[in-house]
């Protein structure tokens, strides 16, 4: 019987489990797989569970013979949105990889069984949320016109997790695609993203545009779809009222200059909060094909002052003010940032880590860790880190009042090797001691006390009691923003979700060799099993059989006069998958699928109990968004050029094929590799699969040419159900070969 393209289907789903974390291109060799580095991702803390997205991911392939392969880049045009649920702990031998991938989302319609989104890939923008929702705002589109259409220009993808405010019986947990307003479009990249959950509010401060202020593509070397132009706005978004989101455009005044990748965070002071900007840079370096800076002088001179002279913007009043510092980091763009009040709020301590000046990828990034503590305005250097551990584009996250969660990030680029984020893709910060650690577990933690080093600036203690209550040594720059500071904020509207429940550690895997793990069934249990498994798949297979039989046997009935082929038998499953009438007759043209047939829900399964929705923030400290770099949207692996705009990334003796080529390949080629976790290379597919393989592709090849018409709308709000994870849709009978043991899999993974 000839493998059919539904069967072929599903048993790359139940593959998917297997693969864990790099979503193609498996090697032959290959038995395990880890982050090596991630540039730009948008992220956001939800509650409990940290999202990250886009962006660009590099991935270190673990070998059979216990080395470790080159950093390879596919680009995520699948889709995928990995998560960090807090509940989870890790130390210095876990790969951590295994963690984030074990509940990652699809963005696809269909879930994991689309393949490929219709969302495309975004490098760098942010992503917008409170304590129940996320919007993807903003990012250079990864042009791949063979598989996707560049969604319009008001086109925003939403993600809701809880509901809140007035029952909603309709109300569905899932994406959502939606229409941006108040004069707002997606063409901005490079900015600041920030939250406030506590006000159910964000913001995306500045950043580049094109120089029309029309699309914006990451890899083209047109300067009219290049992001290079300064973007003198706030977009901000109120989510008060859940389906009635509003965004807005403000023009940022003159006094208040656009920047490049600066960091903003949100400090509980005044009615609403303030938000106070770090950094950012003028002529990066990211935003030339060359990777120099189009003004280096120009940005020497001017991008220090960023760090100097600290923009402030009153949410109550929409005010911006400025307040001189002395001292600080210099120059300095895509680190990320925190906020850690004193527990008395006598001061807000602003934790700066990493980056770079935007113009010198080939020097060494920083490692330092500074503190602007507030409202004294000084600056204080509590780290200074080492060269091998530095990272640039990263996001933080505070997963309890006295600890900083560091995820992604690159290296800078001073040879023509790819080096690898060291001690893995997310390290541990402790805010109170100013040091790195080894671990992270949600049983260990502590309230914050204010850094020693601050302390002998402001006065006071490790709890609070500062003595400097204005800036040092100039005073307040104008009456209102210190009124601003004297106004308490309203601290019942802050919540916080810790602490989180405990997950068991995933089992280590020593550097550079794979982790045998055997599964957790007696001996007698493991010589049974063959008894067991081969009657059930002798029957399982005479059932699909007869059916097959029968569906044959009807379908002759009226449809006989015409030859059924094989492609046309493939061609039909793919209109059933995408919600389409089975036709014979079918009228093919040169036209694309467009990006709304395919749109669709997906979701992340339950990995706590729900809980009653509370308004104010999940931390004290709102986190900052982190500035996301070169969109991440790499999480399959092919080796990624960074193609026409990209073409000298690390130095004109290495050279990568063109990504969008690669991603065309992975879309076409014949040879199916999915990645495992044994030890083992996977068997070998048999001629009548790879033919049956043929056959589906060839089908997905011929759809995508079709004109075919626009899936219906989903009633309500366009909100997408929740798809399955990956492990949701093994069966019995596949967990017990596979060696899974309950819900955790057994993994082998490298460690970097």
């Amino acid at each position: 019987m000839r493998l059919s393209a539904q069967l072929i289907l599903g048993t790359c789903l139940a593959s998917l489990p297997t693969v864990k974390c790099q979503f193609s291109n498996w090697q032959d060799s290959q038995v395990n797989t880890s982050i090596c580095f991630w540039l730009q991702p948008r992220a956001a803390l939800v509650r409990d569970t940290i999202y990250l997205d886009g962006g660009s991911i590099w991935w270190s392939p673990g070998l059979a013979d216990g080395s470790v392969g080159q950093p390879v880049n596919n680009g995520n045009f699948q889709g995928y949105i990995l998560t960090f649920n807090l509940s989870e702990s890790f130390s210095t031998d876990t790969n951590v990889t295994g963690i984030m991938v074990k509940n990652m989302m699809s963005k696809a319609r269909g879930g994991f069984a689309s393949g490929i989104s219709t969302e495309p890939n975004y490098y760098d923008g942010g992503m917008l949320a409170n304590d129940a929702e996320f919007f993807l705002y903003g990012g250079t589109l990864f042009e791949a016109k063979e598989l996707y259409d560049a969604p319009g220009g008001d086109a925003v993808l939403g993600y809701r997790r809880y509901a809140y405010g007035p029952e909603k019986p309709l109300w569905q947990k899932g994406f959502t695609g939606g229409h941006l307003d108040g004069g707002v479009n997606r063409y901005v990249a490079y900015g600041a993203a920030v939250n406030a959950p506590s006000e159910n509010k964000a913001w995306y401060f500045s950043g580049l545009t094109s120089p029309t202020r029309g699309p914006i593509v990451e890899n083209s070397a047109k300067a009219a779809v290049m992001a290079t132009t300064v973007s003198d706005t706030l977009i901000g978004l109120d989510m008060s009222i859940q389906l009635e989101e509003k965004w807005s455009n403000m023009t940022l005044p003159p006094k208040i200059k656009g920047r490049s990748n600066a960091e903003v965070v949100w400090v509980p002071v005044g009615k609403q909060g303030i938000l106070v900007v770090l950094g950012g840079v003028l002529y990066p370096e990211w935003a030339t094909v060359g990777h120099k800076s189009a003004n280096e002088t120009a940005s020497t001179l001017e991008s220090p002052e960023f760090m100097r002279v600290i923009d402030i913007y009153d949410v109550a009043s929409k005010e911006w003010y400025q307040q001189p510092t002395q001292g600080g980091p210099g120059a300095m763009a895509r680190g990320c940032a925190v906020v850690a009040p004193a527990s008395d709020f006598s001061s807000f301590n602003i934790y700066y880590y990493g980056g770079f000046d935007g113009i010198h990828q080939s020097k060494n990034y920083s490692d330092q860790v500074w503190v602007l503590s507030l409202p004294s305005f000084t600056w204080t250097l509590i780290n200074e880190g080492r060269p091998e551990h530095a990272r640039s584009g990263h996001k933080c996250f505070m997963p309890y009042p006295d600890q900083m969660l560091v995820f992604g990030g690159y290296t800078s680029v001073n040879s023509t090797n790819l080096a690898c984020l060291d001690q893995g893709p997310v390290v541990n910060f402790n805010l109170t001691s100013g040091q790195w650690m080894d671990s992270y577990a949600p049983s260990r933690f502590a309230p914050y006390g204010v850094h020693s080093s601050v302390v002998r600036v402001v006065g006071g203690d490790s709890s609070g009691g500062a003595k400097v209550a204005s800036p040092l040594p100039s005073g307040w720059s104008s009456k209102e923003l210190g009124g601003i500071f004297a106004t308490p904020y309203d601290k019942t509207k802050l919540t916080h979700h810790w602490p989180y429940a405990t997950t068991p550690s995933p089992p280590a895997s020593p550097t550079p060799s794979a982790v045998t793990v055997e599964p957790s069934t007696s001996p007698s249990l493991r010589a049974a099993l063959p008894l067991i498994i081969v009657p059930l798949v002798f029957v399982a297979g005479l059932a699909v059989a007869l059916w097959y039989m029968c569906v044959r046997r009807k379908r002759r009935g009226p449809y006989s006069a015409s030859d059924s082929t094989a492609v046309d038998s493939s061609r039909n499953v793919i209109m059933w998958l995408r919600g389409q009438r089975w036709s014979k007759q079918l009228t093919v043209s040169e036209s694309h699928v467009t990006s709304n047939e395919l749109e669709g829900s997906r979701g992340e399964p339950d990995t706590t109990p729900e809980i009653r929705y509370e308004m104010p923030d999940n931390q004290v400290s709102e986190l900052s968004g982190n500035p996301p770099l070169a969109e991440l949207h790499a999480t399959g692996f092919v080796p990624i050029s960074t193609t026409n705009r990209r073409p000298s990334y690390l130095a004109s003796e290495v050279s990568y094929a063109s990504e969008k080529s690669q991603q065309i390949r992975w879309a076409t080629e014949e040879k199916l590799s999915l990645g495992s976790n044994e030890t083992h290379n996977p068997p070998k597919i048999s001629a009548g699969t790879k033919a049956g393989l043929r056959e589906f592709q060839q089908a997905i090849a011929e759809e995508a040419n079709m004109k075919t018409p626009v899936s219906p709308s989903i009633a309500g709000d366009r909100l997408y159900g929740d798809v399955m994870s990956p492990s949701s849709m093994v069966s019995p009978m596949q967990t017990i070969v596979s060696g899974e043991a309950g819900d955790t899999a057994k993994e082998k993974l490298v460690k970097i």
